[in-house]
């Protein structure tokens, strides 16, 4: 082996042993700023010194090649890693400057990297490579076009690093100039001899730029880390101190500013040529500076306010001694650790909202009441941060939004009840979005609004329920830039925690509305089975669903023929109740037609509603179905304040069945009973029925002082009628006298069949000349028709006309025995008289 070639490879052995140690030692010192980006650099340093020598020792071409591709790695890393740590060093540019940033510059050299290990698929790196003749050598090589594309890369890496040194060289003191300058020469043999060896032949085949990193090294190395223990090369402090991010000042034992850094005049915004500066003109927090100020290597934290930027700064005072000498001052380094503060402020922050989510769901978890679960997140949000604003607003019927829980430090113009419109302010933009907003000013937000002047934060997050929009959660701080990404996340969690708390409550109330529903059903079921009469029935159920469900309007109608009968309503002003309807008019028309309940959402969109009130804007009709025949139907209407909504429909066909057995019941007993108390052939009262009313007629005339009369009359000759038309015949006549009577008989008065031809009326509050009067309009009912001409009093054809006897209470008798016999005998004499005529009755007929 060649003697030059022995010196060369010893020297690269010692320069790798250097280049790995301080690796190392950076390493160690991660914590220091840049010290990483240093420990990469020194790293791809000792890989390419490193491999390049097992390329020159070893005999075999595999290894030799692996060992190139390893080299390579550190060959396309290096300048980024070394435009890197001049960033990191000098604090040149601030985004750069931070930590992990730089490692984006070694993204390219990342790429080379990967092409170097599969060169062999696309030679762009190295188009061939071979062994050298004889002993020891590197590989003879030819390079790719991939390969001086990446070197062209490298070196403009390599010439922004040096700018940046430069102009920190630039910048320093005179005095310093010399020995900065330094470095900058060593650098630049490192990047000569690596350009020399690229474009420059020579017969050795060594490349010298590995060596050459031994003038840069240490200077670096030792100079960044503070004068080390070594002091090799203390030449390279200068540069640290003029070039370090930190900012340093030296004080002599007046306190007098001798010297300082760029950063410093930065920091403390201190102009050339200033003298005798003292140095607690500068510096804030006097108090607590002065109290270490004469300790061995104190150490203070301070926060330095510039503008709107707050900085911290860990302050190390040290004193200068000469070789064991008397101290002759002291240097104070100011090492900036806001991204340190801000990553413990974050975390300390991060543990209040995990605190915060936590209370809060503890808070939340054992409660089922809506405004309860609202109230206590609230007032944990302003607990646990001590905002001065914290509130939720929900969305209403009427799409406001109005605020259902606060709690406030100051006044914001807002309290319970407090409505705003959908869409406006933060909270109603929030709404409308239905997505989180920040606003870190709110003094020149678009959307904000108050009863007052504020500055500071405010961030607003949805709460949604089943994807819909329940209301929205605001919190609002006096800070200006108060909330970063964590709060929002940390709110729209809250959110939905509330969201679950929210459904979870639904899901109560609405299991206790069932239990109430199945409640209000089986007490109604109840109520309406306990009665047989169809009026009681019906007011039972529009009372019970008032009561029970606040319903406003509720209506039940019976279906008679065509047409539906009201049976009772509440809720309807009275000069717009409807009666009756057909079965082809209305929503219940069609409700009865199609045997199909009826939701009408919107009143004003619907053609075939009918109007009971001008206030309803909803309604659900329910037919009441028996055995799928329509008995009814039972309506509900409501006003805008209680809208109706399909748990509605729900309830009322769960309702509507029971009633409609009641119904059904009440109709049968009703048939029943009317088959009891009414004649077969006429449809009036029977005989039994008819006495026991006049009984009961004449107490209740005693008691109102009012008069009463009593009509009994035969139809003439129905004998000759019977025998005449037939039977069948002489029953239809019964029946069209019956509705001769009944078509002019009062409501309250009472008809019967008394038996065979003859019929019996009561005329309540009737004198005897108004009984005469209506005993004319009989008469003139039943000759109407008659196949023989009225002539006089004689009588007409057998079956059209009447004998009548009328008897007044109490002018004829106060006993109803009495009464009913005057009538009687007062008939008879009109029957014996000539029939067809009307005789009152005298003192003679009641014995």
């Amino acid at each position: 082996m060649e003697t030059y070639l022995s010196i060369y490879l010893i020297s690269l052995f010692l320069l790798v042993s250097i280049t790995a140690a301080i690796s190392i030692h950076a390493f160690t010192h991660w914590q220091t700023p840049g010290a990483r980006t240093l420990g990469l650099l020194m790293s791809s340093m000792t890989v390419w010194a490193g491999f390049y020598m097992l390329e020159i020792l070893h005999p075999a071409l595999g290894v030799k090649i692996a060992a190139r591709k390893i080299l390579y790695i550190g060959m396309a890393l290096s300048p980024a890693f070394w435009l890197g740590f001049a960033l990191r060093y000098t604090g040149w540019n601030t985004w750069w400057s931070q930590r992990g940033h730089v490692f984006l510059l070694a993204i390219p050299g990342g790429v080379a990297c990967l092409l170097g290990l599969a060169n062999e698929f696309h030679h762009l790196i190295w188009s061939s490579w071979a062994l050298a003749p004889g002993g020891p050598a590197p590989l003879i090589l030819e390079y790719g076009a991939g390969f001086w594309f990446f070197t062209a890369l490298s070196y403009t890496y390599i010439l922004f690093g040096f700018l940046i040194y430069l102009i920190s060289f630039i910048q320093s003191d005179p005095i310093l100039r010399v020995k900065t300058g330094i470095i900058l020469a060593g650098a630049l043999i490192t990047a000569s001899a690596n350009l020399a060896f690229l474009v420059i032949p020579n017969d050795l085949q060594l490349d010298p730029t590995p060596l050459s990193f031994a003038f840069a090294t240490p200077l670096i190395a030792f100079g960044y880390f503070r004068f080390g223990a070594v002091r090799l090369f203390p030449l390279a402090a200068p540069l640290v101190v003029e070039s370090l991010k930190d900012a340093i000042l030296v004080v002599n034992m007046r306190n007098e500013i001798t010297d300082l850094n760029q950063a410093a005049k930065k920091l403390f915004d201190i102009q050339e040529g200033r003298e005798n500066i003292s140095v607690f003109d500068i510096l804030p927090r006097l108090t607590s500076l002065q109290q270490v100020w004469d300790d061995a290597d104190a150490r203070q934290r301070m926060e330095i306010v510039s503008g709107a930027q707050s900085q911290m700064f860990d302050v190390r005072i040290i004193p200068i001694r000469p070789s064991g000498a008397n101290q002759i001052g002291r240097a104070l380094v100011f090492h900036d650790f806001t991204n340190e503060h801000l990553l413990l402020k974050g975390e300390r922050r991060r543990a209040q909202q995990l605190r915060l989510l936590e209370e809060t769901g503890r808070r939340i978890a054992d409660s089922f009441d809506e405004n309860e679960i609202l109230q206590r997140a609230i007032d944990a949000i302003v607990k646990q941060f001590g905002y001065p604003m914290s509130a939720i607003s929900k969305l209403t019927e009427d799409n406001m939004l109005e605020v259902v829980a606060i709690a406030a430090t100051d006044d914001f113009g807002y309290q319970l009840g407090y409505k705003q419109p959908f869409g406006l302010g933060i909270i109603g933009y929030t709404a409308r979005l239905q997505k989180t907003y920040v606003t870190q000013n709110v003094s020149k937000d678009p959307h904000y609004f108050s009863t007052s002047t504020k500055s500071g934060s405010a961030l607003c997050a949805p709460i949604l329920m089943r994807d819909k929009l329940f209301g929205v959660l605001y919190v609002e701080s006096f800070e200006l830039n108060a909330f970063d990404e964590l709060d929002v996340i940390t709110l729209e969690t809250l959110a939905s925690q509330l969201s679950e708390s929210l459904q979870r409550a639904s899901l109560y109330a609405q299991t206790r509305d069932h239990l109430r529903t199945l409640e209000t059903i089986q007490n109604i079921s109840r109520l309406v089975a306990s009665s047989l009469d169809l009026e009681t029935i019906s007011q039972t159920v529009v009372n019970s669903l008032k009561d029970a469900f606040g319903y406003t309007h509720v209506s039940i109608y019976f279906l008679r023929e065509d047409y539906l009968h009201l049976a009772a309503q509440v809720g309807y002003p009275a000069e717009m109740i409807i009666q009756k309807i057909h079965i082809s008019q209305g929503v219940s028309g069609k409700t009865i037609r199609t045997k199909s309940v009826q939701f009408i959402e919107d009143t004003a969109k619907e053609d075939i509603f009918l109007e009971a009130d001008e206030r309803v804007v909803s309604e659900i009709c329910v037919p009441l179905l028996k055995d799928d025949i329509v008995l009814g139907t039972l309506n509900v209407e409501s006003t805008l304040q209680k809208q109706l909504k399909p748990s509605d429909v729900e309830l009322l066909t769960a309702i509507a069945g029971p009633i409609a057995v009641a119904v059904d019941n009440a109709r049968l007993h009703t048939k029943l009973k009317k088959m009891a108390t009414t004649d077969a052939v006429t449809g009036l009262s029977n005989r039994h029925v008819f006495e026991q009313a006049l009984s009961a007629e004449i107490e209740r005339a005693a008691r109102n002082n009012t008069p009463l009369s009593l009509l009994i009359f035969d139809i003439d000759n129905f004998k000759e009628y019977n025998d005449q038309y037939g039977h069948p015949a002489g029953d239809a006549r019964l029946r069209a006298i019956a509705n001769i009577i009944n078509f002019n008989l009062r409501k309250y008065d009472i008809a019967a069949h008394y038996g065979g031809d003859e019929f019996a009326i009561i005329l309540s509050n009737c004198t005897q000349e108004n009984a005469v009067a209506f005993a004319e309009r009989l008469q003139q009912g039943t000759q109407a028709g008659s196949p023989e001409a009225y002539t006089g009093s004689s009588p007409n054809a057998p079956g059209h006309s009447l004998s009548i006897g009328i008897a007044t209470y109490p002018k004829d008798s106060i006993n109803p025995t009495e009464l009913l016999i005057a009538a009687d005998h007062a008939a008879m004499r009109a029957k014996q008289q000539g029939r067809n005529r009307i005789t009152l009755a005298n003192i003679y007929d009641t014995t």
